[in-house]
């Protein structure tokens, strides 16, 4: 209901029911992980709302915690991955801090990994690096940074062929970087 209505209430509710839930699922309850996710993004959604740094703090701890728990080759690594990456680059926009531009690139390069073509999230990893990259060549002004981005586009336009629905943002994500 927060999703649709916006009542800060109901967040406050779930967040507070993820966590007793949590609590009934200790390591290494094959559920936890979920869990963890559960709360992580619930707190992730406050910290959008309110603001509160404590909130991303702890997301990113709990993301990281629910990534421990599912190694490769699991078939949720790969979005745990996104998770924590989504999550540093939230903080990296709000602080600046280079470090997680960093290990958000890493994370992403990470996910793509272990999603070879034709996985069907393998598109949105390549567009995921190269937005992080883009940003790390608008900073430092790495030619490779932005040569690896059009690679990287293009890679994606090539898994979007006509009329996929998502061809047109990749054409112009590709166009952009030229």
């Amino acid at each position: 209901r927060f999703d649709q209505a916006g009542r800060h209430e109901d967040l406050e509710e779930a967040i507070s029911l993820h966590r007793e839930a949590l609590e009934l699922l200790p390591a290494p309850h094959p559920l936890r992980s979920k869990s963890l996710y559960n709360i992580a993004n619930a707190l992730r959604s406050r910290f959008e709302q309110s603001g509160r740094h404590e909130d991303l703090e702890e997301a990113i701890s709990l993301h990281r915690e629910a990534l421990e728990l599912i190694p490769a080759p699991h078939p949720l690594r790969s979005s745990s991955l996104y998770n924590i990456a989504a999550a540093l680059w939230t903080r990296f926009e709000q602080s600046g801090r280079h470090e997680d531009l960093e290990e958000a690139i890493s994370l992403h390069r990470e996910a793509l990994e272990l999603g070879p073509a034709p996985h069907p999230g393998r598109p949105f990893s390549l567009i995921n690096i190269a937005n992080a990259l883009r940003i790390r060549f608008e900073q430092s002004g790495r030619h490779e940074d932005l040569e690896e981005v059009i690679s990287l586009h293009r890679e994606a336009l090539e898994l979007f062929p006509a009329p996929h629905p998502f061809r047109s943002t990749s054409l112009n994500n590709t166009a952009v970087a030229l």
